[in-house]
């Protein structure tokens, strides 16, 4: 009995260990590299494959971490027809399965992928497999073979079916982000230069990727309350979510997210779907801080008075600019004649539509919304 519950608690220790290891890196190499040794103390083994494809091309791998001869792979578009493993796995995703649910013995010693792994030294007497998928256009799967006569327990299967939801989890996340670094050194290069920022975020509107000044921003705009766990504002993902379904049914639809703030500025969050080659689950959140006043007119106002200009073009009285800036209506009064003085125009309505006349003027959306909330601190 003692011996019993001391093999549980080492056993114990190893999930543990083995989860830890799975989610300590976003570079698939790495974590096969480190965790597979473990998955194979767990479920002891010979080899262990893991490999991800697109959906209908057995042959196309983006990654194959393979104990076994280099060269098994070479002949594998020949074999793929007679790959018993995945022609059972695909039918039961997510579950795991021995050899014994997918051939029968006598069937086992012809095959043909029974007699090449014979003939480069490497025999596969058993098998146990899960195909992970993801619901999207690639999948990826696990598999254990021993090349001697002892067949997968009932507690070894249900150990791997186990751990199979982290190890989900660990693949998808992985090739997320690397689906997401093939554009993202680029993306990040153009974003800096614009002073633009972006995050990228996968299924589930799990985050990738951000650029480096992304964090400060939205903690700028966005108090502790308004993010979840991972640092991102909950209200732009729940909207981010509902693009993604809508660009299902209608991929020419774009949205995106704005939030106005007392220094006369707006933020805009732009959801863009990333380039072929990333995932179809991939999109960057794009933040961009724009002002609500012309570019010309900052250069003769003082920022107050940009405040209070941009105010005005959303259709404010003096009473609403002095309480949102917490200052008396007398001070705002004196900006606003300053305002008149140094733009040259005689009135409220004159300072409109000469916002109106700029080049991309975004104080005309947003003279259209409601007075904003301050955001919190």
């Amino acid at each position: 009995m003692g011996e019993r519950v001391q093999r549980c608690a080492h056993e114990h220790r190893l999930v543990i260990d083995f989860l830890q290891t799975l989610h300590g890196s976003l570079d698939l190499r790495t974590v096969i590299d480190t965790a597979f040794p473990m998955l194979l103390k767990l479920v002891p083994a010979e080899h262990g494959a893991l490999c991800v494809s697109r959906k209908g091309e057995p042959g196309s791998y983006d990654w194959s971490m393979v104990d076994f001869p280099v060269d098994w792979f070479s002949a594998y578009e020949e074999m793929a027809g007679h790959d018993f493993v995945r022609q059972a796995v695909l039918r039961r995703p997510n579950t795991v399965l021995r050899d014994c649910e997918m051939i029968t013995r006598k069937e086992l010693t012809v095959n043909m992928m029974y007699r090449r792994a014979l003939d480069v030294h490497m025999p596969l007497e058993h098998v146990m497999s899960v195909m992970l998928d993801f619901g999207q256009s690639w999948h990826a799967g696990v598999t254990l073979y021993r090349g001697r006569q002892r067949p997968f327990s009932d507690e070894e299967r249900a150990l791997l079916q186990q751990l199979v939801p982290s190890l989900a989890t660990a693949v998808q996340n992985c090739k997320l982000f690397s689906d997401a670094s093939r554009t993202g050194p680029m993306l990040d290069a153009i974003l800096q230069q614009k002073g633009i920022e972006a995050v990228m975020v996968g299924a589930g509107c799990a985050e990738v990727a951000r650029t480096r000044g992304a964090a400060a921003l939205i903690s700028r705009w966005f108090a502790p309350v308004e993010l979840n766990r991972a640092g991102l504002p909950a209200a732009v993902l729940e909207q981010l979510s509902a693009a993604m379904r809508q660009r299902a049914q209608a991929p020419k639809v774009t949205a995106s997210f704005t939030r106005l703030a007392p220094p006369g500025i707006e933020l805009q969050i732009t959801f863009v779907p990333l380039p072929e080659g990333a995932s179809p689950a991939t999109w960057a959140m794009v933040l961009q801080e724009n002002p609500l006043v012309p570019a010309a007119w900052q250069e003769v106002l003082t920022p107050r008075q940009s405040e209070i200009a941009s105010r005005i073009v959303l259709g404010w009285d003096n009473q609403l600019i002095a309480d949102e800036l917490g200052c008396t209506v007398a001070t705002v009064k004196k900006h606003v004649l300053h305002i008149y003085d140094r733009l040259g125009v005689p009135s409220r309505s004159g300072l409109c539509r000469a916002a109106q006349q700029q080049p991309s003027p975004r104080a005309a959306a947003g003279a259209r919304q409601e007075r904003p909330r301050r955001p919190l601190d």
